[in-house]
């Protein structure tokens, strides 16, 4: 390896595996709080595939998520809300999908709801891809409450979505994907066992936006990680 290739070897080995490429977090920003209305507060996920300039400028953003679809997407996953509202158009830039309480007990998660498929159907994201701009997209996953550790991440259970994202994050380069949370969900546990959960999710770069900005989740000490605190 040539001098300089040594001399900036450990400068990326500090900076860590974000440095190499991830997305701009004020565009990030100004992605989620296009779609995402700060008024709702039920449980929902949704995922837009956009052209990669967008994931360096949002200049024309309306023009690949204009209101119009929004507003559609929003309606949908509002009605049956109990059934679980689904958005999942044959064309378009964005999928998303409510909660799909299955009886008092069961219940299919946002994320998993998104990301599932079988040998029938593919999934909405992967829909989604196929019909927009496949491996060179601009894909943001956005969850109102981050991944549950009991029932999403988990590999021994039955909605767990560990398997789904890698097989749908990993030919993205970091520079032009994201998983993003705005509010931790409710579950009691360590910080440090939530961080460990968290990090399984290593084909997606994992971010916490709310009214703060968006934050890195990658940092592995929970006394200073910035997604852990309570907000």
């Amino acid at each position: 390896m040539p001098r300089a290739g040594l001399l900036l070897l450990p400068l990326l080995l500090c900076f860590g595996p974000e440095t190499a490429g991830s997305i701009d977090t004020a565009v990030l920003k100004d992605i989620v709080d296009h779609v995402h209305p700060s008024w709702v507060t039920a449980q929902y996920s949704f995922a837009v595939s956009l052209n990669t300039t967008y994931c360096q400028n949002t200049t024309g953003l309306e023009q690949e998520l204009p209101v119009r679809q929004l507003r559609s997407m929003r309606n949908a996953i509002r009605q049956n809300s109990q059934e679980g509202g689904l958005y999942d158009p044959a064309d378009g830039n964005i999928v998303a999908a409510s909660v799909n309480y299955l009886n008092e007990k069961a219940r299919e998660h946002t994320e998993w709801r998104l990301l599932h498929s079988d040998q029938n159907q593919k999934s909405p994201v992967q829909k989604l891809l196929d019909r927009t701009y496949k491996n060179n997209s601009c894909l943001i996953f956005f969850t109102l409450n981050s991944p549950c550790v009991r029932t999403c991440l988990p590999m021994n259970k039955p909605f767990n979505i560990l398997n789904m994202v890698k097989n749908t994050f990993h030919p993205i380069d970091n520079n032009f994907k994201a998983f993003v949370f705005q509010q931790i969900y409710q579950e009691t546990m360590k910080p440090e066992m939530r961080l460990q959960a968290w990090q399984q999710l290593n084909d997606v770069p994992l971010y916490r936006c709310d009214k703060d900005g968006c934050r890195d989740c990658s940092g592995n000490n929970p006394n200073t990680n910035p997604c852990l605190d309570r907000r």
